[in-house]
């Protein structure tokens, strides 16, 4: 089965599993206390919300694009 086969539902356990192995890597090494990393996580989950946020008006943009030369293609016609 190729990468392009792969159900999503496959492909986010396996993110969430190499995250997990990740972050207790990490935990392990630095041993900060809980309360501390809780504080590094949270910076994380802003970063991937601004990352979510860029790529969502990347696909809107793109969306646009299409949408607007298939209007122009129609308009030749």
């Amino acid at each position: 089965m190729n990468e392009k086969n792969i159900p999503l539902s496959v492909m986010i356990e396996n993110a969430k599993g190499m995250m997990i192995d990740a972050f207790n890597q990490v935990q392990e090494k630095s041993n900060l206390p809980a309360y501390l990393m809780e504080g590094i996580i949270v910076d994380l989950l802003s970063q991937v919300r601004n990352q979510k946020n860029l790529e969502l008006v990347q696909d809107y943009n793109r969306m646009n694009q299409v949408a607007e030369s298939e209007e122009k293609k129609d308009g030749e016609k």
